[in-house]
This record gives C-alpha cells, structure tokens and sequence, in this order.
C-alpha cells in the first residue's frame, strides 16, 4: 500500500512538473539569446527617467531680477540698489527712475521710493546654468505656474501612453509598438529642444512623455514573455535600475553642461541608439502564437533554443506539439466568441447543449435552461 502511494505521490508531482513547464524554458529561459536582448533593454528606462525629472534643471530655482534697459550701461548691483523695490526685485520696479546722477553708496544702501510697476522683461543669473527653459520663456512672477504646468502635461503624456500603447501592443505586436513608440519620443525630443514658445515646448514634452513610457512598458512586457518563469523577478528588478541610471546621467550632465538645449539632446541619444536597434528585437513568441501567427513563432523559438544550444528534434516536437494545442484553443475561443456575438444564435446552441430543465409547477426535471421570449 505504500508503494502505491508513492507511485501515486510520483505520478502527481510529474503531471504537475509537465503542466507547469514554461514555452521559453523547453529553448532556455536563461541563455546567451535572452541575456543579449536585455543589454539593449537596459537603455529604455534611462531616457524615461532622465525625461522625468530634466525640469529640475530646465527650470531651476535661480536668481533674476527686472531687466536693465538696453541703453543705460550700469552694473546689476547699481541696478537693483536704484531701481528695483528691496522687497520684490523679482517682479517689480519702480516707475520712476532717476539714472542722471547714480552715487556711489547706492551700491551699499537702497534709499530709493515711490510708486512701482510690473517688469515685462527680466535677467537671470547665470553663473551655474548658461541657459534654462526658465529663461527663454520667462516662467516667472505670474508665469511661475506654467512650470507646474508643463509637469502635469508630461505626466498627463504617461496616462494617454499606457492606454494607447497597451492597446496597441495586444492588438499589433510588442516590436512595431516599441519601434512606433520610439520614433515618436525622438522625433517630439528633438522637435522639443527647437520650441520657438511655452506651448510647442509642452506639447512636445506631452509626446515625450508618451513616447518613452510606451517603451518602457511594452520592452518589460516582452521581456517578461522571452524569459523563463524561474529568472522573471531578477529580471526585471535588474531592468528597473535603468531608472536610477537615468537620473545619476542627468545630474552629470547638467553639471558638466549647464545648458538646457544640450541637456535635452544628450537625454535623447539613448532613444536614438534604441530606435537604430530595432532589428535585435524578437516579437513575443506568446503574442505569435495567440495570433495564429505559428509559424513566425516557431522561427522565433528556433532561433532562440539554437543560440542556447539547447535545440533539438525533441525540442521541436514539443514545440509543435504546444503550438498544435494552443491553436485548437485558439478555435475554440473563436468558436464561442462568434456564437456569443450573435444571442439568437447563442441561446438556441445553449439550450440544445443543456436540454434538461426543472419544471417548476409539476416538479420534474425537463430542461436546465428556459428558452427566453422572442423580441
């Protein structure tokens, strides 16, 4: 009787082993093939991240006060001490400035009064960044909100990505959705570092946003797809850090460039060498094979279990014969869906499947299913 229980025990546990072996792991789910794709991965959360947070130093938090006029040739110091308010010389200066005779302890005292007005123009310290977006489209005073702006545009981008990107993924493929995605990212980056106005530049960091997201999403997607059950996790925690390598690249390239222009460039060129390669990007032999698609899955699979050196005759078959059953399943979804697409048809095919009911005035057992009223 024991062994009989063992036997039973061992019979189980290798039902249970067959069911639970992974596509990927009959090619390996771990191999030269995977690991050469994930190198390329890594790149997709870096222009992700570094897009994210660029606008700490677009837009950093610098000095500047109300513009000198082109004609008078005084220095700042002699400027504000003049002409600017002591206790805003951001947003205001005053009406009526005297430039004719400019003493020398205006340098160390404000003694200056009267009514003030609104700059309409302003200087920027510039003694860490060259340039910043700050500057070039005056976000200040009653403009300083447009830079709270411009992040939720960026982020509204990342919301309208997962919707349409994740749609697109299922329905087109992971590849041409991370080639579209790519394209549009590098294309709205470079449009993005040329804005002539606040609105262009926020309308480009819009399809930014959206581009680099759809990347990110959808390359994890793939990954998770070609990679064996067993090394999913380590996987893609190790995919994630591109994250903070994204950021660690954007501070050293602020630092080292102090210009928001070349900033921006330098942040693209990580989405310039992804879209360049494209080609080394396998479609997800799950999505083929839900697709109907068998046969671009098998030379997916091929390829992959060569490259591992772990591709044999047997493989083959067990690959042929997983993708014989996924198809009849595939039918049979099919099947149902046009069946439940069409109720009259639907109802008539379920009660002849189910012919029995409980009557409920005589109490015998007649038909499980009471054929609905005609309308």
């Amino acid at each position: 009787m024991t062994m009989l229980n063992d036997a039973e025990k061992k019979g189980q546990t290798d039902h249970k082993d067959e069911n639970e072996e992974d596509l990927m792991d009959l090619v390996g789910g771990d191999g030269p093939w995977q690991r050469w794709i994930f190198l390329v991965i890594l790149l997709c959360p870096i222009p992700d991240a570094s897009h994210n947070m660029s606008m700490s130093f677009f837009a950093p938090n610098i000095d500047y006060w109300c513009a000198r006029p082109a004609d008078i040739n005084i220095s700042v110091e002699q400027w504000k001490a003049i002409a600017l308010p002591p206790e805003d010389q951001h947003c205001s200066k005053y009406k009526f400035i005297n430039m004719s005779n400019i003493p020398e302890e205006s340098l160390y005292l404000n003694n200056s009064s009267g009514p003030t007005i609104t700059c309409d123009s302003w200087e920027y310290d510039d003694s860490v960044f060259a340039s910043t977006v700050l500057g070039k489209f005056n976000l200040v005073c009653n403009r300083e909100w447009l830079i709270s702006m411009s992040k939720s545009i960026f982020i509204a981008g990342y919301f309208v990505s997962n919707i349409i990107f994740g749609y697109l993924s299922d329905k087109i493929g992971r590849r041409p959705v991370i080639v579209l995605s790519d394209a549009i990212a590098v294309i709205a980056a470079v449009a993005c570092a040329f804005s002539t106005s606040y609105y262009m530049f926020v309308i480009c960091r819009f399809f930014i946003a959206a581009g680099v997201l759809g990347v990110d999403n959808t390359i994890f997607v793939l990954l998770m797809e070609i990679i064996g059950p067993k090394h999913r996790s380590a996987y893609g925690m190790i995919a994630q850090s591109g994250w903070g390598v994204g950021c660690a690249i954007l501070t050293i390239l602020a630092w080292y460039l102090r210009d928001w222009f070349w900033i921006h460039l330098a942040i693209t060129v990580p989405s310039i060498i992804l879209l360049s390669s494209w080609w080394l990007f396998p479609e997800s032999p799950r999505w083929l094979l839900t697709h109907g698609k068998t046969d671009e899955a098998l030379k997916v699979l091929s390829k992959a279990g060569k490259r591992n050196g772990m591709y044999s005759n047997a493989t083959e078959a067990k690959i042929k014969e997983i993708i014989a059953k996924s198809k009849k399943v595939r039918e049979w979804f099919h099947l149902l869906r046009h069946i439940l697409q069409h109720q009259r048809l639907g109802r008539r095919s379920f009660s002849q499947l189910c012919p029995l009911r409980f009557d409920r005035d005589s109490g015998s057992d007649l038909d499980l299913v009471h054929n609905p009223v005609e309308r």
